[in-house]
């Protein structure tokens, strides 16, 4: 089961990378599949109403653009690196209602 704000290292088609859950959680048991937003290493982005700077469980750029939906099999081999807690949640939420425009 994945989790909001899980941070996760799943394989993809072209290597590993590192994502946030950013769907509800027990989607994943009921559809499934998750959507994730795919982080980038610090510094990648700038700093705009739809990045969020993550310091912990890693440090990374999350980009609210970039989601992704993911199997749930994808998670089976992958690592769980911590979850970022609800004041990054809110803030990538916002990004989120900012880039869909909600």
């Amino acid at each position: 089961m994945v989790n909001k704000g899980d941070i996760w290292q799943v394989k993809g088609t072209q290597g590993e990378r590192t994502v946030c859950v950013v769907s509800l959680d027990g989607l994943d048991e009921t559809f499934g599949a998750c959507l994730a937003i795919v982080l980038h290493p610090p510094g990648a982005y700038p700093d705009t109403i739809m990045s969020v700077h993550l310091s912990a469980p890693v440090e990374a750029v999350a980009v609210a653009l970039n989601i992704a939906q993911l199997k749930t099999a994808r998670f089976d081999d992958g690592t769980y690196l911590g979850n970022i807690g609800p004041d990054a949640i809110a803030r990538i939420d916002e990004a989120l209602r900012a880039v869909l425009d909600l």
